[in-house]
């Protein structure tokens, strides 16, 4: 009879872990994903931001865009790494560029085309400390707080005050200010419990009764 208590008891514990609610897979990273980078601007005059090119980057790619115009040297060269929490901005080219003056917005728009990504959480500039003599440093006149923002599905980086100089100049940025790097935090969300299958719900019931049976003729031979 205590096999029997005890299997029925199992029975119903099992029956009940199939009703538990179950964490819902989706992509809390940019991993095994891709998104959207448009280059563009906005001028200002009400039509909004205008895309001038557009690439699908996936994790480990390294695009390059590699001409950028409405800029005082005419061609620019940038290439942009997504990682499995954020991305990376890095100018590549040998020629300086200095945005100042230029329209309300130029720069990058990075979106969730597919709509596959959980919301975004939270964005920051995490290269904001310059190391001396090391590539990599946040480039010279973008201002976190001033030039980037983010909603639930989009990275905006305005490079409207933003300069490069590939031979270092007193004040004007130096060669190793040729990055933006991007870390980015995703909302993490729950499925709703799922609704029991009725052979589920039978197999629970059955389990308890059973359960119950085998406690009452346990209690009459006690």
């Amino acid at each position: 009879m205590r096999n029997a208590l005890s299997r029925s008891f199992v029975a119903g514990i099992a029956a009940a872990a199939a009703l538990a609610p179950s964490a819902a897979s989706a992509h809390a990273s940019f991993e095994d994903h891709a998104v959207t980078v448009q280059y563009g601007l906005d001028l200002g005059l009400g039509a909004g931001f205008q895309a001038l090119q557009t690439f699908v980057v996936s994790v480990g790619d390294a695009v390059e865009i590699p001409k950028i115009i409405l800029n005082s040297a005419g061609t620019s060269s940038w290439s942009v790494d997504i990682f499995d929490s954020g991305l990376a901005f890095t100018y590549t080219g040998s020629i300086d560029f200095m945005n100042f003056g230029s329209p309300e917005f130029i720069g990058f728009r990075v979106f969730d085309a597919a709509n596959v990504l959980e919301p975004i959480e939270s964005a920051t500039i995490s290269n904001i400390g310059y190391v001396s003599g090391q590539s990599g440093n946040l480039i010279e006149g973008f201002e976190p707080s001033l030039h980037f923002s983010h909603d639930e599905n989009s990275l905006w980086l305005n490079l409207n005050e933003s300069m490069y100089h590939h031979v270092a100049m007193p004040g004007m940025g130096d060669p190793f200010r040729n990055q933006i790097r991007v870390a980015v935090a995703f909302e993490h969300e729950v499925s709703p419990p799922p609704v029991p299958e009725p052979q589920t719900w039978a197999l629970l019931l059955g389990g308890l009764g059973l359960t119950a049976v085998a406690a009452r003729r346990a209690a009459r031979r006690s």
